[in-house]
């Protein structure tokens, strides 16, 4: 026997995708307020007041509910109740259900009072406020726990929507990472230049076997984590960087930061590996000198990470573009950070220049 999961079944079902759906959106208002609506119109009893105060009756109750509805969905929910200010939420809530039914009372038994002509309004009018007041809580409150159950169930689709985009999006960033980062010809080529180091330079070859033994247990282990420390991915980054200036002629590389400046940060993995592996693909050129050049900085509550690097003389038209790649990490980062990032590009003449700004 399956057990079939809770979140197919809410994309499947009609009814509660109506309910939750933001194309759904304007058809749920109109029907809520026809709804609501019709409801009062058909549990009125007609012939309490004289005149047009008979149809001001239902339309403030009409009015009355549905701000209370709105109010409760899109104001203190959001505001308080899903921020964990619990006793804010039902002060405020409260305070407003008491206001909306004294101004029902007030406009029905003392603005309206000599328009009223119906037995029934008659004799409520010697009742005791409060008396009638405090049932009326029971007419509110159905549509308070309609507004929130609704809010929360949109809530939860929508951060289960997230979450599993996100899921599938880390799989595939760190299959595409591992891909692209640990290619059969990068590794040959370092441990080709360590065997010729071996015989010219021991002292150089032994350190750059470190670097490279750093360089893999980054990826293969810290890559699996949901955040890592920054400092520890720069210190990757200049790893890495260093490793590309073995295999390089006249190439120079600068990686800017503050310690202290930086100090106890968390970032997801590989992101600014991402730009750096950018720069490194992209200003190799055999004919002339390359460099890139890193600076990372936190300031006023922002991240900022920029990627300056140098661009061929002679562009190769046959170089592809690997890895996960600019449009995919920005889309990562959308899932990640929602609007609370920035990333640009600027190509130059002779630098390409990549910005990145993250909301600490």
């Amino acid at each position: 026997m399956t057990t079939e999961n809770p979140y197919i079944f809410l994309k499947n079902n009609f009814f509660l995708q109506f309910l939750i759906a933001d194309r759904f959106r304007i058809y749920r208002h109109i029907v809520a307020c026809s709804s609501l609506l019709a409801f009062l119109l058909l549990t009125k009893q007609w012939g309490d007041y004289e005149g047009m105060i008979d149809h001001w009756d239902w339309i403030e109750r009409w009015l009355g509910l549905t701000a209370t509805f709105y109010l409760n969905m899109y104001v203190f929910i959001p505001r308080f109740f899903f921020k964990g200010k619990l006793a804010t939420y039902i002060i405020l809530l409260t305070l407003w259900v008491f206001f909306l039914l004294g101004s029902t009372y007030y406009l029905n038994f003392v603005l309206w009072k000599e328009y009223i002509i119906g037995r029934n309004m008659i004799a409520a009018t010697k009742t005791p406020a409060s008396i009638i007041i405090f049932p009326a809580l029971f007419y509110v409150v159905p549509f308070i726990m309609t507004s929130t159950l609704i809010k929360t169930l949109q809530v939860w689709v929508k951060d289960s929507e997230r979450m599993q985009e996100l899921e599938r999006q880390a799989n595939e960033s760190e299959l595409q990472a591992l891909r692209s980062q640990i290619q059969p010809h990068f590794l040959f080529n370092m441990l080709n230049s360590i065997n010729i180091l071996v015989h010219i330079d021991p002292e150089k070859a032994s350190y750059t076997l470190v670097k490279l033994s750093d360089f893999l247990r980054h990826l293969l282990y810290q890559s699996h984590e949901e955040r890592v420390f920054l400092s520890s991915e720069l210190r990757f980054l200049a790893d890495y960087l260093s490793l590309e200036a073995m295999r390089r002629d006249d190439f120079t590389y600068e990686l800017t930061y503050n310690e202290k400046n930086i100090q106890g940060i968390q970032i997801p993995p590989n992101i600014l590996l991402i730009l750096a592996e950018n720069a490194v693909k992209h200003s190799t050129d055999s004919l002339s000198p390359t460099y890139i050049y890193m600076k990372c900085e936190n300031k006023e509550g922002w991240l900022h990470f920029s990627v300056r690097n140098s661009v061929p003389l002679e562009p190769n038209s046959q170089q592809k573009f690997s890895g996960i790649g600019l449009p995919n990490l920005r889309r990562r980062l959308e899932l990640l950070y929602g609007n609370h990032f920035e990333l640009s590009q600027e190509a130059l003449a002779q630098e390409y220049i990549v910005t990145l700004a993250l909301q600490l």
